[in-house]
C-alpha cells in the first residue's frame, strides 16, 4: 500500500486531503480489478503508513490536514555535524520517486550558519528548513539527541558544578553535576534529562540542560595514551560502555555450546586460518581455499556470527549502535564491542571452535562465479597467520609454522590475480597508496614512523573480503530482501575538471576531459597510471586524485560503488568492527535463512523501515572515525617531529595558496611554511598553482623541492612549521609567466592604492 501512496503523492503538485488519498488509491487499484473497493482495514493500513511515515519525516502533513513527500516541500530530515564555531552541516539522504516510479537516493548537505542552529549539537538527528526566497537553512526542530557519555573538564561556579565538554561542538550542553570531585578534573559523564522540579529552579530552562553522573574519571598516571585519547573525544569519539553492558558482556560463554551448532554446517576439519596485522585481537574474517576436480576455485569467507550472540535491543546492541563503529588512533582502540566479544567469543582464535557465517563462492579460470551459496555455520581456524609472515613465505622464504599453509596461500596468490584482473577491467580503481602509520611507546608517545603498504597478504586479504561482500549483496538483492548498501557515487566533473588544470600546471598534461575520465574507467585506470610516472609527485597526485573521487557511505538504495565496480555491494565481513555488517548478518538470519515464510515477510517489512536507521547511524559515525583518525594523525606528527626542532629537511610542494606553502617530507609527513616566514612578499595565482613573488625573490610552484629547518611544532593545533632555506629544485612550467605577471601587477596596483595609516 504504501508504494500507491508515494505514487499518488509523487503525482499530486500539491499536498492534498485524506479523502482524495483514497479514491486515487482506489481508482489506480481498479484498473488491476474493476471490483475492487477500499475496505475498513484497507483505510486503516492507509492511515496508519501515513501516520508513521509523518513520524519518520517522509511525509509532510500541513497545517490544513493535507499530505505530500517530504522531499516536495522545503524540510529535509539529516545528521547535524557541528563545527568548532557553531555553526554546522546537515547531511541528508533523500528519497525521490522519479517519472518512471523508480526511486532514486540523494545525498544532500546544507551549510547552517551559527545563528540558524537552534539547540543542535553534533551527532544530532534534525529537521531543517532549507530556505528558498533569500532565506538561509535552519534548524526546525531536534528531532533525535545524540548524547551518550559525553568527556569534558569539571569546572565549579559559586556553588554549582558543572562539566564543560572537550569536544567544543558539544558546547551548547550544559550539564550540572552531583559528584563532589576535584575542579579541573577530567572526566567522562553519562546524562539524564533534569527532572521538572530541576528545571523549576532554573532561571532559563532549555533542552540542552543535563545531569550528569560520573562514570570515569582520566588521569595522565593511569591511563596511557592520554593525549590521543583526549583528541579523539574533542573530535567526537563516544565513548565507554553502560553499566548494562559490561553485565551482559561479563555472563557471555566463554566457548562455543552444542545446543549452538545444532542446524550449522560443520567446517571444523576444513583447512581454515585467518591473516591480520600482529596487534590484531579482534578476528572477525576467516578464509578457506580449494581446487576443485574441474580446476575451479572454491573460496571461502568465513565471518563471525555476532548477531547471534548480540540481539538487537540489548544493551550492548544499543551501545554498539551508539558508537557505530571501532576507532582505531594513536595506538589505542575504542572497541563498537566489549572485550568479552570482541576479543572473546567472536574472535575467530587459533583452535578454538567458533560460530560463524559462510559464503562459499566457486570461481572459474576467469574469474566468473560459477556457484555460490551462504549458510550458518561453525569453524576452527588451524592458524593465525600474519600480513608480515605470509609475505615473507610468498616471497620464497621458509617461516616456521607457516609451511604447512603454503601450497594453500600460493593458491590464493594466484587467485587474488585472477580476481584483481577482472575488477580492474570490470571498471575497478586501484590506487596504489602507502598510509603514514606511528609505532608509540608504552604511554603513548610517537617514536617511529613507517609507511604500510599494500602487499601480497594484504591484497589477498582486500579481495576475498570485496568478493565476500558483493556475493552477499548480490544474493540479498536477488531475493528482494532489504539491504544496508555501500555506495559510492561517480566523481563530480569540476573536481575531476580542477585536477587536469593541476597536470597541466605542472608539465604532465592528460589527454582526455573529465567528461570522458569520468564515463569510461579504463581512462581513468590511465590517469592513474599516468600520475605515477612522476615518483616525486606521485603522492600528492595520488591524495588530490582520490579527493576527487565521491564519499562512499551507506544507504538503502542501491546506486552501485563506482570505487570497486560491483553493481551492488554492502559491508558484510566485520559485524565485530561496524554497525553496518551487524546490520546484514541480522537481515540474513531474519529474512534469508528464516524458513518461516510469514514469519520472513514479517521480518523483510521490518527490515525495510529499520536498515534506513542503520545506515544513517553507520555514515554518521564513520565519518566522526575518519575525524578522530586524522586528527590524531596529525597530533602524532606534530609530536614527534617535535624531537627534531632545528634540525634541517627536504621537502617538496604539494599546495600553495595565500596563506603559504604546504610540504611533504619523504616519509609522508606534511608541514608548513607560513607566509610570516617566506622571505618577501607573495600572493596566490590559482590559475597557475603559482605563489608569485612581489618583489623578485623568486616564485614557488608545486612540486618544487626544497631545503627546510624546522621551526616549531604544535601538539595543541597540530602543526608543523618550517622555513625555507633553499630551493634545490624548481619545477618551471611553461606558459604560465603572462597569467603569473598580470595577478602580480593587480596585486601591486592594489597595494599602491591602499591609503597610509
Amino acid at each position: 500500500m504504501k508504494d500507491y501512496i508515494d505514487y499518488i503523492l509523487k503525482k499530486e503538485k500539491k499536498p492534498v486531503e485524506i479523502e482524495k488519498i483514497y479514491k486515487r488509491i482506489e481508482e489506480v487499484k481498479e484498473k488491476i480489478d474493476s471490483d475492487y473497493s477500499l475496505s475498513d482495514s484497507d483505510i486503516l493500513e492507509i492511515d496508519r503508513i501515513l501516520s508513521d511515515g509523518i513520524d519518520k519525516y517522509e511525509y509532510y502533513k500541513t497545517p490544513n490536514g493535507k499530505y505530500t513527500l517530504l522531499s516536495k516541500t522545503s524540510f529535509r530530515k539529516g545528521s547535524f555535524r557541528g563545527n568548532r564555531i557553531g555553526g554546522g552541516t546537515v547531511y541528508s539522504s533523500t528519497t525521490y520517486i522519479k517519472k518512471d516510479g523508480v526511486r532514486e537516493n540523494r545525498e544532500e548537505k546544507f551549510t547552517i550558519e551559527k545563528e540558524s542552529c537552534g539547540n543542535a549539537v553534533d551527532g544530532d538527528i534534525v529537521l531543517i528548513d532549507t530556505g528558498g526566497n533569500g532565506n538561509k537553512p535552519s534548524v526546525v526542530k531536534v528531532i533525535k539527541r545524540n548524547i551518550g557519555n559525553i568527556v569534558g573538564e569539571v569546572t565549579k561556579i559559586g556553588n554549582k558544578t558543572y562539566v564543560k565538554p572537550i569536544d567544543k561542538k558539544k558546547n551548547l550542553l550544559t550539564i550540572y553535576l552531583e559528584d563532589e570531585i576535584e575542579d579541573g578534573s577530567l572526566v567522562s559523564v553519562s546524562l539524564s534529562e533534569l527532572s521538572e522540579e530541576d528545571l523549576g529552579k532554573l532561571k532559563e530552562p532549555s533542552e540542552n540542560q543535563y545531569l550528569g553522573k560520573i562514570s570515569q574519571v582520566f588521569t595522565m598516571e593511569d591511563r596511557p595514551h592520554h593525549d590521543a585519547l583526549v583528541e579523539a573525544f574533542k573530535s567526537g569519539m563516544p565513548q565507554g560502555f553502560s553499566e548494562a553492558s559490561v553485565r551482559q558482556a561479563q555472563s557471555m560463554p566463554k566457548s562455543v555450546c552444542e545446543k549452538d551448532k545444532s542446524y550449522r554446517y560443520d567446517f571444523t576439519k576444513w583447512n581454515i586460518f585467518t591473516i591480520d596485522g600482529e596487534d590484531t585481537k579482534d578476528k572477525d574474517d576467516a578464509i578457506s581455499l580449494e581446487v576443485l576436480p574441474n580446476g575451479n576455485y572454491l573460496l571461502g569467507v568465513h565471518i563471525a556470527d555476532v548477531a547471534y550472540y548480540v540481539k538487537s535491543g540489548t544493551p550492548i546492541d544499543m551501545d554498539a549502535f551508539r558508537k557505530g563503529t571501532s576507532y582505531y588512533f594513536g595506538g589505542c582502540v575504542e572497541p563498537q564491542l566489549p572485550f568479552e566479544l570482541s576479543n572473546g567469543i567472536c574472535s575467530l582464535n587459533e583452535g578454538v571452535e567458533r560460530l560463524t557465517k559462510s559464503i562459499l563462492i566457486e570461481f572459474d579460470k576467469d574469474g566468473n562465479v560459477v556457484s555460490r551459496s551462504l549458510v550458518p555455520s561453525v569453524i576452527k581456524s588451524k592458524k593465525s597467520l600474519t600480513y608480515e609472515k605470509v609475505n615473507e613465505l610468498l616471497r620464497g622464504n621458509n617461516v616456521d609454522g607457516y609451511m604447512p599453509f603454503k601450497e594453500t596461500l600460493q593458491k590464493m596468490d594466484d587467485l587474488i590475480h585472477i580476481l584483481r584482473k577482472k575488477r580492474i577491467l570490470g571498471g575497478a580503481i586501484i590506487f596504489n597508496r602507502p598510509e603514514v602509520r606511528f609505532k608509540h611507546d608504552e604511554i603513548g608517545r610517537p617514536t617511529e614512523v613507517y609507511l604500510r603498504y599494500e602487499n601480497t597478504a594484504e591484497m589477498m586479504i582486500e579481495e576475498f573480503m570485496l568478493a565476500a561482500n558483493s556475493n552477499v549483496s548480490e544474493i540479498l538483492t536477488e531475493n528482494n530482501i532489504p539491504c544496508v548498501y555501500r555506495i559510492h557515487d561517480v566523481p563530480k566533473v569540476d573536481k575531476i575538471s580542477d585536477f587536469l588544470k593541476l597536470l597541466k600546471t605542472i608539465n604532465m598534461p592528460f589527454e582526455f576531459n573529465a567528461e570522458d575520465i569520468i564515463k569510461d574507467k579504463e581512462i581513468l585506470q590511465l590517469l592513474a597510471i599516468h600520475i605515477n610516472k612522476n615518483q616525486l609527485l606521485a603522492p600528492m597526485l595520488n591524495a588530490n586524485l582520490v579527493k576527487c573521487m565521491s564519499h562512499a557511505s551507506y544507504n538503502t538504495i542501491n546506486i552501485g560503488h563506482y570505487g570497486t565496480g560491483f553493481n551492488t555491494y554492502c559491508h558484510f565481513t566485520s559485524p565485530i568492527r561496524r554497525i553496518a555488517d551487524l546490520a546484514i548478518s541480522r537481515i540474513i538470519d531474519e529474512c534469508y535463512f528464516e524458513k518461516n515464510p510469514n514469519l520472513k515477510d514479517k521480518n523483510i517489512k521490518k527490515w525495510i523501515d529499520l536498515s534506513n536507521d542503520y545506515a544513517i547511524q553507520a555514515t554518521n559515525m564513520e565519518r566522526v572515525a575518519e575525524d578522530v583518525e586524522k586528527n590524531v594523525l596529525y597530533m602524532d606528527a606534530a609530536q614527534y617531529l617535535g624531537n627534531y626542532i632545528g634540525q634541517e629537511f627536504e621537502g617538496t610542494v604539494v599546495t600553495l595558496s595565500d596563506k603559504g606553502i604546504c610540504v611533504q617530507l619523504e616519509d609522508l609527513l606534511e608541514g608548513k611554511i607560513r607566509s610570516r616566514y617566506l622571505d618577501g612578499s607573495y600572493v596566490y595565482n590559482p590559475d597557475t598553482f603559482t605563489l608569485v613573488s612581489l618583489n623578485g625573490k623568486g616564485n614557488y610552484y608545486i612540486g618544487d623541492i626544497l631545503r627546510l629547518k624546522l621551526i616549531d611544532t604544535s601538539v595543541d593545533t597540530k602543526t608543523v612549521d618550517f622555513e625555507v632555506l633553499e630551493k634545490i629544485k624548481e619545477n618551471t612550467i611553461k606558459d604560465r609567466h603572462k597569467s603569473n605577471q598580470y595577478v602580480k601587477s593587480k596585486a601591486q596596483d592594489n597595494r599602491n592604492r591602499r591609503p597610509y595609516n
